[in-house]
């Protein structure tokens, strides 16, 4: 069922563009003029505009100011010495693209350990695909930044259409600052709003099918110079200006010292059908693996999160400062020593209308590290929190809920299983309904309808990912089923694709009927 959901949002997302009269990714109209940059046999001297011609340099590339409908190509099996800088600017409809030729590997562009390997820096209408970039070095010191893929405007306004797809970034390390010392973070693809004069944003991003290793402290990242409003009054910059149109979709990051995806600065967000593994690798830093922080109205859908076994506790899920109106469902996390969920708010921040719904979590909080539960709630009051319909199953984690701050959270409808022996829930601002607790040492105060017990689940424990989670459908007899309330706006369907019951829903992350054994 979860195959036929990611095949459906492709083609839904496919149908929105066409209607809008947008070409999908891939679908790029007629080119105006095409370069040719082979690393290995060009010439720069050459006129570049045929493949018998081409250029040697992506030095030699970056001198030209495109135009619509431009294409830049790399002849693949070759390794080009960057950066790869280039100017001029396209639109949506007719974009510069940049892509690969002939045969063989994707080709390569390899960093000097500045910037960026591949910026595009105060353009619009640019789309890349089909490259290798790398941009190795020592980690830069504090106030310095790398990335492998920068899209940067800097007092620019408002900057339309980008879309990085299909390209491996690997090898680029930063520094381990996480703003302290920069407006922003190194990482391996990021977006970046710049500047002080003239309010900066990106509009219609489009980051997808990418794979991102060996990097650092960052995966993926949008950014801004421009966070201050009321909800954040400690942000940077003179006004607020959200990054819209971010779409992050089917990229896999693997071994980031960091976090794995930030979308930071946005409204309306889709961050769906990514795999964040080995994160929070080497750092100083609490990290999460997917966050939303300074936003509004994002979505956090049908991602993977696993295996962070750091020097410190690491999150699976992050709502973070003044998020409003996000939405984290059917997720999908395992083996993250921190946690499956951390949600955060400082005073004199607001957030409000946070929703964590239909997640499945497999052992997180294994470590039982710097006092984090399975979901970690430590920071200042927050309205309108609500986490129901999740499965927690937690054999190794001493504490299921942990709040030391002051955010009270509504739990409904959960499944929460601790370890042998009793795991904790220690909550006194959080309130509880309807949930099932198994080897949990006490049941929250003032839970009104507590199921305690075995929930009969399947085969619980046995998921490496989302696609094999079967083991978490409730058995035949389950005191889980029909056991929960009624939701508001629940949503369409189960982590499962199971439309939800109208009436007496199960509890925990599957809503369909009991599963017989055999």
């Amino acid at each position: 069922m979860r195959v036929l959901l990611r095949s459906l949002l492709g083609a839904a997302a496919a149908l929105l563009l066409t209607c809008a009269g947008i070409p999908a990714a891939g679908a790029a109209p007629a080119a105006f003029r095409t370069y040719y940059v082979d690393c290995a046999n060009g010439d720069d001297a050459a006129p570049g505009t045929d493949e018998s011609h081409p250029w040697r340099t992506p030095a030699r590339a970056s001198s030209v100011t495109y135009e619509a409908r431009d294409r830049v190509l790399f002849r693949r099996g070759t390794t080009c010495a960057g950066p790869f800088a280039p100017k001029g600017s396209g639109t949506a409809v007719a974009p510069v693209t940049v892509d690969a030729y002939g045969s063989g590997a994707k080709p390569g562009i390899v960093g000097d350990g500045s910037l960026a390997a591949v910026l595009l820096r105060n353009v619009e209408g640019w789309e890349i695909r089909d490259l290798d970039v790398s941009n190795p070095g020592p980690p830069p010191g504090p106030g310095t930044l790398r990335y492998g893929v920068l899209v940067e405007l800097e007092d620019h306004g408002t900057g339309h259409h980008y879309v990085v797809e299909n390209v491996d970034v690997h090898d680029v390390e930063g520094c381990d600052c996480q703003e302290r010392h920069t407006p922003g973070s190194s990482a391996g693809i990021a977006v970046r709003a710049a500047g002080s004069t003239t309010p900066t944003a990106v509009d219609d991003v489009l980051i997808r099918a990418n794979t991102v290793r060996r990097v650092g402290p960052e995966g993926i990242a949008t950014q801004s110079e421009w966070q201050h409003r009321p909800e954040y009054p400690m942000g940077r910059g003179t006004r607020y200006v959200p990054l819209t149109g971010v779409r992050i979709l089917g990229n896999t990051v693997d071994t980031v010292s960091g976090d794995g995806i930030l979308a930071f600065n946005t409204s309306g967000a889709h961050v769906a059908f990514n795999t964040v593994r080995n994160f929070g690798a080497a750092t100083a830093l609490y990290r999460s693996g997917i966050a939303s922080g300074n936003a509004d109205g994002s979505v956090v859908e049908s991602n993977t999160v696993t295996d962070a076994h750091g020097p410190l506790a690491s999150i699976a899920y992050d709502i973070d400062h003044a998020s409003n109106g996000s939405v984290f469902q059917y997720n999908f996390s395992r083996d993250v020593n921190g946690g499956a969920l951390f949600a955060c708010n400082s005073p004199g921040e607001k957030a409000d209308r946070n929703v964590f719904r239909f997640n499945i979590s497999q052992n997180d909080g294994y470590a039982d590290k710097n006092g984090f539960g399975v979901v970690f709630l430590p920071c200042g009051p927050a309205r309108d929190v609500a986490v129901y319909g999740n499965t927690f199953y937690a054999p190794g984690s001493r504490l299921l809920v942990a709040a030391p701050g002051t955010v009270s959270v509504e739990f409904s409808d959960n499944i929460f299983v601790g370890r042998p022996g009793g795991s904790a829930v220690e909550d006194t601002h959080g309130v509880y309904r309807n949930n099932l607790y198994r080897s949990v040492v006490a049941v929250p105060a003032g839970d009104p309808r507590p199921v305690t017990g075995d929930p009969l689940l399947v085969a619980p424990g046995t998921a490496t990912g989302p696609d094999d989670a079967q083991g978490y459908r409730l058995r035949a007899g389950s005191p889980a089923l029909h056991a929960g309330a009624a939701m508001t706006n629940p949503g369409w369907h189960d982590f499962f694709g199971n439309l939800l019951p109208p009436f007496a829903p199960n509890q925990g992350a599957y809503q369909g009927e009991g599963v017989t054994a055999g």
